[in-house]
């Protein structure tokens, strides 16, 4: 699912990167409720679910996550963790109504790859909602440049538009709205914010885009 440098990464660091939801508080819940708009009913899994912070509070009950160290902190929020990649899940075909992405595809070393696998493990007619910090985003601009200089996370990341995660999901056959649930559009900086929905096309400017795509 994500490089095997990343997974040493977040193997090492997994507290540093839980903390930081810690450290920005508004931010965090800012995102949560974001995420909670999206997520539908029935049984659903979290691709990359980290330390667990977003299935802990939102009560996504499954995750996937290839680093050890990170799913045992989720372990720790209450969440069932099945430690694979998502290249290769090892879960069974059209078993989930729905699956979540929350910022872990910046992390992959192919992401058609992993989405692919999502298409396979979703019910037919089920949800795919994929959380990004789009690149162009001022957020997006942030991240990138903290990376050049060599920051532990984000120097290992490849941050994506909203429209080429809309272009490689269709490419799968997924059907994605043309609608997406965003947050922080006041730029960089701690603050809290409620959710909006906006036009897909329009999402680029915030800091932290849901896109939902459903398998045909």
């Amino acid at each position: 699912m994500i490089t095997t440098s990343s997974i040493s990464i977040f193997n090492r660091y997994a507290r540093d990167y839980d903390n930081w939801y810690v450290r920005h508080v508004d931010i965090a819940e800012s995102e949560i409720r974001t995420v909670s708009v999206m997520v539908p009913k029935g049984l659903g899994i979290e691709i990359g679910v980290g330390s667990g912070f977003f299935a802990g509070r939102v009560g996504i009950p499954i995750g996937l996550e290839p680093a050890l160290a990170m799913a045992e902190l989720a372990r720790d929020k209450g969440v069932d963790v099945v430690v694979g990649v998502g290249e290769v899940m090892p879960l069974r075909d059209s078993s989930f109504d729905y699956a979540v992405i929350i910022v872990t595809i910046c992390f992959l070393d192919d992401p058609r790859k992993t989405l692919a696998e999502v298409y396979r493990v979703l019910k037919p007619a089920g949800k795919l909602i994929t959380c990004i910090v789009p690149r162009d985003s001022e957020h997006g601009r942030f991240y990138m440049e903290l990376g050049r200089k060599g920051h532990r996370f984000y120097s290992a990341a490849h941050f994506y538009t909203v429209n080429e995660v809309r272009e490689i999901l269709e490419s799968l056959g997924f059907a994605v709205s043309d609608k997406a649930v965003a947050v922080l559009s006041r730029g960089v900086g701690d603050y809290s914010e409620e959710p909006q929905i906006v036009e897909l096309y329009a999402a680029e400017r915030f800091g932290f885009v849901c896109i939902e795509a459903v398998r045909r």
